[in-house]
């Protein structure tokens, strides 16, 4: 594999390839040679740890389109014909921006061209040279790389002309050393539980529905508590990733484990091989047990363990599990010594309330939700589609290793995905936007026959099935009259002409709403919900039903 580093740098418009003589074109000289500007420095200058290494340079500029000033024009052309003479692989990667001043324009530049540059370069160092460029530019170097938005192995660098120096190096790194939680978050993965969905990061600060603000500030106070946290939730609505986030969030964590902390699929194993993949085992306790295994409790100590799909723990290892959350203490199988370990438990589900009941023992359900969060539906958070489809589409692109190119859409087909999101119930949650981004990016990428991004974008959108169009628009209407109702606003936007009103869908809402909720305040105040409402706890199962 090709290890060499690879330059990735804005261009210095007075002073790429060479210093020049103040308002012209012509280079500045010393003995009657040019002076190298910063980009020849870090590449060229025999003081730089890099000459000689580098083989690819990916030059960040505007295109060279009309209007552009004759300085830029003059150093992207010589600066490229510089490097080739020199021996270097050359690319561009454009930025449509005007104003080199403005920090979101040039932040959402780099955050969408960096994981294609990383695609492109897979494995090898990118030594990001903050030198030239705006100040501007130099400050979202600086902050994307020290708050985790660009993908390791990369170096930010700054270079030294000779003029310049001092007695410094010719390029030094740049590194402010701190560790922010953005950073190690991204770099936190629970062990054995991996899926698309975990890959995309929540972040509160995206959020724009109040029901996705409620459920990240209770686990923001849940977080700083050595309590056990029971997530909620249908499949692909990212229980994993708010898992991870609780403990990035939290005390209750080693550093040493970011990249594999302690974690289960508990559906992936029967009782016995469950027991010992969590307690660990002496030699000799079964057959095949040929030496001594820590198990997931002892990795556990003084971090987190996940336990998902926890309504799949037999009863024999939830009595076991119960007394290693109430004492800190457990046995290996084989062994008649206890072991310690301080622990913080998540575990999560996506089965009902009943079922869970059914099966798990009241006792183990108590302790493991002491704390309970329940992620909603995307079709009930609407509001946070555009920015998911955005996360998903580019976490789908880079997985997939499609070419910028080819992950083109356009910003009118990726609004016509989001409206029929918007439209659809949306079974699979998160599952089902990466299902619609892989078959659009596989029909972009068809070596044999690509389609166009208006045809790719329809046959990603056939992978939600093309029922009941009709029942789903029922459904949304339903929902959003709903909400109207409970914020006290007039429907008449939610009516379309010739459009008709399912009343007894509408009615079903409301009902399957109060159910979840007076169930909710029941478990949390510790009664029966016949205690706050005239209805049996199994005629409110029904209505949520």
């Amino acid at each position: 594999m090709n290890d060499a580093p690879v330059l990735v740098t804005w261009i210095a418009v007075n002073n790429d390839p060479f210093e020049r003589e103040r308002g012209t074109l012509a280079p500045y000289l010393v003995d009657g040679k040019p002076v190298m500007g910063p980009t020849l420095t870090l590449l060229c200058d025999e003081e730089s740890p890099y000459a000689g290494r580098v083989r690819d340079v990916v030059l960040l500029h505007r295109p060279l389109e009309p209007g552009v000033s004759e300085g830029e024009r003059h150093a992207v052309e010589e600066l490229t014909k510089e490097l080739e003479a020199r021996g270097f692989r050359v690319h561009h990667e454009l930025w449509r921006g005007e104003d080199p001043t403005e920090h979101r324009d040039i932040f959402r530049f780099l955050r969408g061209t960096l994981p294609s540059i990383r695609r492109q370069f897979e494995g090898q160092e990118l030594v990001l040279h903050i030198s030239p460029g705006t100040p501007t530019m130099h400050t979202i170097w600086v902050l994307m790389g020290e708050t985790g938005f660009v993908e390791p192995p990369f170096t930010l660098v700054k270079s030294y002309r000779r003029s310049e120096r001092r007695d410094r190096p010719a390029v030094v790194r740049v590194e402010l050393g701190i560790e922010t939680f953005y950073k190690a978050y991204r770099g936190s993965r629970p062990r054995q539980v991996a899926s698309d969905e975990q890959l995309v990061l929540w972040d509160p600060k995206r959020f724009e529905s109040d029901a996705m603000k409620r459920v990240f500030a209770e686990a923001r106070r849940f977080a700083q508590l050595n309590v056990p946290i029971l997530i909620r939730g249908e499949r692909g609505t990212g229980k994993t990733t708010l898992a991870n986030w609780i403990r990035s969030n939290s005390p209750f964590k080693r550093a040493e484990q970011n990249a594999q902390w302690p974690s289960v699929a508990c559906g992936q194993y029967n009782a016995e091989t469950m027991r010992a993949e969590l307690f660990g085992y002496k030699k000799g306790a079964f057959t095949g047990a040929n030496a001594d295994r820590d198990g997931l409790l002892a990795a556990a100590h003084g971090d987190t363990l996940f336990l998902d799909e926890v309504g799949d723990v037999s009863s024999d290892l939830q009595r076991l599990l119960i007394r290693a959350i109430e004492e800190r203490r457990y046995f290996p199988l084989g062994d008649d010594t206890s072991r310690e370990s301080d622990f913080r438990l998540l575990t999560a589900t996506n089965i009902d309330d009943a079922e869970l009941r059914r099966r798990l023992d009241p006792d183990f359900l108590d302790r493991i939700s002491l704390f309970t969060l329940t992620l909603p539906a995307l079709r009930d958070v609407p509001a946070e589609l555009p920015w998911l489809w955005e996360a998903v589409f580019a976490e789908a692109t880079r997985r997939a290793g499609v070419s910028k190119h080819r992950a083109n859409l356009g910003k009118e087909h990726h609004e016509r995905v989001i409206a029929h999101l918007k439209r659809h119930p949306l079974p699979g949650n998160l599952r089902d936007l990466f299902r619609i981004a892989f078959r659009i990016l596989a029909a972009r990428h068809d070596d044999g026959d690509p389609l166009s991004p208006s045809d790719a974008t329809a046959y990603g959108l056939e992978s939600l099935g093309t029922s009941s169009a009709s029942t789903v628009q029922a459904a949304t209407q339903a929902r959003s009259i709903a909400a109207a109702f409970a914020h006290g606003s007039p429907i008449d936007d939610l009516l379309s002409a010739g459009e008709r009103v399912e009343t007894e869908q509408v009615i079903g809402e409301l009902r399957a709403f109060l159910s979840t909720e007076l169930r909710r305040i029941a478990r949390e105040r510790g009664v029966k919900v016949d205690t706050l409402c005239d209805k049996s706890e199994r005629t409110l199962q029904n209505w949520k039903s």
